[in-house]
């Protein structure tokens, strides 16, 4: 829209353009006469182009009364005669109109150019930003959001492509590997996501940084990483990378003042052309890790046909595991526990079986393993918990003793894991009326030792209930005076490795002593296990080892055979009157 100040200079200059008319009309008269009033046209034609149409008419129909009033000055003797100068002003003014409207329709059209020009910047940008937008989710879509690797959708996509590319050059090497992190869960758990991711992205440029251009490193889990190696000359080139790969993830990792070293179990897949699906090629991948980490972790394991023969059977385990858990196939065997001094049952160890329908009678060896990773291993650790605490109170209303007979059971790292480990083993004391103090609970180091702030805490909240800790196979694991003593246990058990020696090793003699010396000095008992001579029970008198357990005295037995062997204790009448140890020790005050 034109401003008012823009429409006057117009209109001045228009107004301009007529008065210079009428100067050059008394110069030209002299010379051209009558045909001078042709020049109307230009006054009118800038009228018509900076007014329009509606400008110029006036312009046109004004020179009419002018030309007759300067011919008139000028003494033209036809200054008098209309017809003449009405013909004129009337071509005049057609040429004003026209000229106004050809401008009117060349600013609409430049206006609507500029408008049209307006709307494709507009809808370029519009498309420049949905591309992007289109290159962004495809790239969200086909990558991993933390670490920018690509995911399983791409990494099956180029594996499919290579697979193709494999077909046409069978001589070119190509490998599939399966990377899972040990231990990750416990940076996640310790440090928290944050330190954990950091961790994560580190991987990824560490895993990058170890391949090839040709490569392609995927991210399709938590912690878990695949790696496909494309056309290598030949297999030592595969074995190489992953040389370079656990060597660059064994440098330690700098997290905000934290040093991490981390370790990987690898899984190798190669000969990919024997392979119909994909989904098959990463499944082997995930077998051979898994073989791996079994192994020991921190190694890398080339997939074979037993591996998956292996794995199939730990399926079928794990659903054997789960009809046994309903069927209730599980059963418990009871070994006791033997005063050293008296002779005399002072507890028993619950220990579990299972009554496979095919392999017969099946030892915790045989599938405990499945039953930890499969996370079974909690509510079948659950079951027996009860099962063990009932049938000891039913001992113990059936044969009051003084002590009352106690009863051990193992708990699993899994299980001693639960948060609500302390109330679960509240409501199965409540259950079944076992008094706290005649339950001991056994634990390993390496359970303990994973985190032992939060395993003391646990461990003095069990006490608060009176339940007892006992430490499992003590001398397999760290066996470090400095953490023992920041432990609240209240037994030792002496794993049957340094028991089996005595009396023909002198050496292990020693250890045994060392070992029941600190935990007198801890005001800890101790339990010998595996005992199956005299001249160990010999040895550990001299020794002062306060209980023992193991085949020289009795195997572990149905509940019924625990029962008459109860009995049969009964029947031997009261206990020695030389000093004894007494009741397996309970939690310390």
């Amino acid at each position: 829209m034109k401003t008012l100040s823009n429409l006057y200079l117009r209109i001045g200059i228009a107004t301009g353009s007529l008065g210079m008319y009428v100067a050059a009309f008394f110069i030209l008269y002299p010379s051209v006469g009558s045909s001078v009033a042709a020049f109307t046209v230009f006054p009118a034609a800038v009228a018509g182009w900076l007014l329009g149409i509606r400008g110029g008419l006036p312009f046109g129909l004004i020179s009419l009364p002018l030309n007759i009033f300067l011919f008139r000055l000028a003494g033209d003797p036809l200054g008098g005669t209309v017809i003449p100068y009405l013909s004129g002003s009337f071509a005049v003014t057609l040429i004003g109109i026209t000229i106004g409207w050809v401008r009117g329709l060349l600013d609409r059209v430049r206006e609507q150019a500029g408008e049209l020009r307006e709307e494709r910047k507009i809808l370029q940008e519009e498309m420049e930003k949905r591309i992007q937008a289109e290159e962004r989710l495809i790239h969200e879509a086909l990558h991993d959001p933390l670490t920018n690797l690509p995911n399983r959708r791409l990494f099956f996509d180029r594996l499919a492509h290579a697979i193709e590319w494999n077909k046409r050059h069978p001589n070119d090497a190509f490998a599939v590997m399966y990377l899972d992190f040990d231990r990750f869960k416990v940076i996640n758990d310790s440090l928290g996501h944050d330190i954990g991711d950091r961790v994560l992205v580190e991987m990824a440029r560490r895993l990058k940084a170890s391949v090839r251009a040709t490569d392609t490193v995927a991210r399709i889990a938590g912690d878990e990483f695949v790696v496909l190696l494309e056309s290598a000359r030949h297999e030592d080139e595969i074995f190489a990378i992953v040389k370079r790969i656990r060597e660059n993830l064994a440098v330690p990792f700098e997290v905000r003042g934290n040093s991490l070293t981390m370790t990987a179990s690898i899984g190798v897949v190669m000969n990919l052309l024997r392979y119909q699906r994909i989904e098959d090629i990463i499944r082997d991948a995930d077998i051979a890790m898994y073989s791996a980490k079994l192994g020991g972790k921190d190694d890398f394991k080339v997939f074979d046909l037993v591996m998956r023969e292996q794995a199939d059977d730990v399926l079928k385990l794990e659903s054997g595991l789960r009809r046994a858990l309903q069927d209730e196939a599980f059963r418990i065997h009871y070994q006791p526990i033997f005063s050293l001094m008296s002779q005399k049952v002072v507890g028993f160890e619950a220990l579990l079986r299972w009554k496979h329908p095919e392999r017969g009678l099946l030892y915790p060896a045989d599938f405990m393993k499945a039953a930890e990773e499969s996370g079974l291993i909690v509510p079948i650790g659950q079951w027996v918990m009860t099962q063990a605490c009932r049938q000891m109170r039913e001992w113990q209303t059936r044969y009051p003793l003084d002590p009352p007979l106690s009863v051990s059971v193992n708990l699993s790292s899994r299980q001693f894991a639960q948060p609500d480990l302390v109330r679960q083993i509240e409501e199965v004391l409540e259950e079944t009326g076992l008094p706290p103090e005649s339950l001991l609970l056994e634990l390993t180091e390496m359970t303990l030792i994973e985190d032992i702030e939060t395993a003391v805490a646990k461990i003095e909240g069990l006490h608060a209930l009176g339940v007892g800790i006992e430490l499992d196979d003590f001398g397999t694991g760290y066996s470090s005076l400095g953490y023992l003593r920041h432990l609240p246990v209240n037994n030792l058990k002496i794993d049957r490795s340094f028991i089996s020696a005595l009396g023909a090793n002198k050496s292990e003699v020693s250890i045994v002593r060392a070992i029941i010396a600190m935990a007198n000095s801890l005001d800890m008992k101790v339990i010998a296990e595996g005992i199956e001579t005299e001249d160990q029970i010999t040895n550990l008198l001299e020794l002062a080892c306060d209980y023992g357990q193991g085949f020289f005295f009795n195997t572990p037995m149905e509940s019924s055979a625990a029962q008459e062997l109860i009995e049969k204790n009964l029947v031997r009448g009261t206990q020695p009157k030389k000093k004894r140890p007494g009741r397996l020790a309970g939690p310390r005050a």
